[in-house]
């Protein structure tokens, strides 16, 4: 069988790398390089895509013309993955088409009942149902929908399908390639939570084990099968919580520091662990003392009210002791901080932009417009759509602000940051850490907020902060 595995790139204008993050980490996407794995198993012939524009990857199946074209689609893709999917059906394309990764998770009924021009649609986890569905593509395989069984997949007990097609039991290692400086691990699956409102595993809600620990001699496998073969000793953990549910994440994290100390080398990496966890001194010092680099933390909001509507597990205290324990140990932090959402209000801007600077002392400006996305089959949308605010459609969404007044400031923080991202290109240096630049981003936010003239003053204030370049 003659594959191309896609990993569908993102509609620039529906997605935007934080500079803060992508210079400690690459690209890699594991789910795409677990089936790759799988693929290559079942000795299939892959092409794995390695063009980003849209025309060139069309040019490149059609001269191809694999019997299989398998693609991951991601929220920030679907539209592309629609309008490629298409013309190659208009180009007489005819083999089999099957989409997997989140949004076929999140969307999968959407894709059949706006009649995507595909085959079949994966929507829970490949190590479950791929190996069966290449040795029979015809069978009817519950977690892989067609047009033929989808209703009826929709009847089917979903936690009985997550008991049934249990991941871990199927666990493969993922497909890699040489030449990275750093590579992605995973010791986990799912989120303990697995309640926000906005955010892609809410739909875990209807799931059992939503966290799922990788047994420890996988983890350590994974580790040093990529240092023996790669020379690796910097990781990207992708775990959604790397602790786990509180009852056990001190006993988790202890026993993962322990296996990391053992190693014959030294590694070091990035991890993301609850906002509740990053209040327990001991789970940070753990992490510290086995290599911890760069630590992810959900904080979303310093406002009481939209902590609740986005149904987080920590309370607004939380967030607080978090960030004061994370700053006394100087570990370098990558905030999850929502700036916009549909109901924001020049009140819950302050607060949050306030929590940045002054709590977190976090200059990334990206943060300033950092918006609200609405994904798909989650809770918000259902509420954005209820409150007559969605714009757009199941492909992408967008949303109106239900205050005008935060439309004046999303729009001017855009200029603001605009500008400062030009400045700072032109100058070729990081100059977002200093404490003049933090200075200047106060005054110019205050303004903004305050909804009066700002332009001509950031221009002199950037014009003056060259020297600290």
């Amino acid at each position: 069988m003659n594959v191309y595995l896609l990993n569908m790139p993102f509609h620039e204008e529906e997605y935007t790398r934080f500079s803060e993050k992508w210079d400690l980490i690459e690209d890699e996407y594991l789910g795409i390089s677990i089936v790759h794995s799988i693929l290559l198993n079942h000795n299939c012939n892959v092409k794995l895509c390695t063009l980003s524009h849209i025309n060139d990857i069309l040019d490149e199946i059609i001269k191809l013309q694999p019997d299989v074209l398998m693609i991951s689609v991601m929220q920030s893709s679907a539209r592309r993955s629609l309008e490629l999917i298409t013309s190659l059906r208009y180009n007489h394309y005819s083999g089999v088409i099957l989409i997997g990764g989140w949004f076929a998770k999140l969307a999968w009924k959407e894709i059949f009942l706006h009649n995507w021009p595909i085959d079949y649609v994966c929507y829970v986890n490949a190590e479950g149902v791929l190996d069966e569905w290449l040795e029979n593509p015809s069978s009817n395989i519950f977690g892989i929908a067609t047009y033929n069984n989808f209703t009826k997949q929709l009847l089917f007990n979903e936690k009985l399908l997550n008991n049934e097609k249990s991941w871990i039991n199927n666990y493969i290692f993922p497909h890699r390639k040489q030449g990275r400086k750093t590579y992605c691990i995973e010791t986990s699956r799912g989120c303990p939570h697995s309640l926000c409102t906005f955010c892609s595993q809410s739909k875990g809600n209807c799931l059992s084990n939503k966290w799922t620990a990788l047994p420890l001699e996988i983890v350590k496998k994974q580790i040093i099968d990529l240092h023996n073969s790669y020379g690796a000793v910097f990781f990207a953990t992708t775990d959604d919580d790397l602790a786990g549910p509180l009852d056990f994440a001190e006993q988790r994290i202890n026993a993962l520091s322990k296996l990391i100390k053992s190693l014959p080398f030294k590694i070091s990496f990035t991890a993301s662990i609850s906002v509740k966890a990053a209040t327990n001194p001991k789970i940070l010092d753990m992490l510290l003392d086995c290599g911890l680099i760069q630590l992810c933390l959900g904080f979303e909001s310093a406002d009481e009210i939209q902590l609740k509507r986005y149904c987080k597990s920590q309370s607004l205290e939380d967030n607080f002791v978090a960030a004061r324990e994370v700053l006394k140990r100087r570990i370098p932090i990558l905030p999850g901080l929502i700036t916009f959402d549909p109901f924001a209000t020049i009140n819950t801007i302050n607060k949050n932009i306030s929590f940045l600077f002054n709590e977190l002392h976090h200059y990334e400006i990206g943060k300033l417009t950092k918006k609200l996305h609405i994904l798909t089959g989650t809770p918000m949308e259902r509420l954005v759509r209820k409150e007559n605010l969605l714009i757009g459609d199941y492909l992408y969404y967008e949303y109106r602000f239900q205050h005008k007044e935060v439309n004046y400031i999303y729009e001017n923080f855009k200029k603001y940051t605009k500008a400062i991202k030009e400045n700072y290109m032109l100058s070729e240096k990081k100059i977002f850490s200093s404490k003049e630049i933090l200075r200047i981003h106060k005054t110019i936010i205050n303004k903004i907020l305050n909804q009066e003239p700002w332009e001509q003053d950031a221009n002199n204030l950037i014009f003056l902060s060259e020297e600290l370049k």
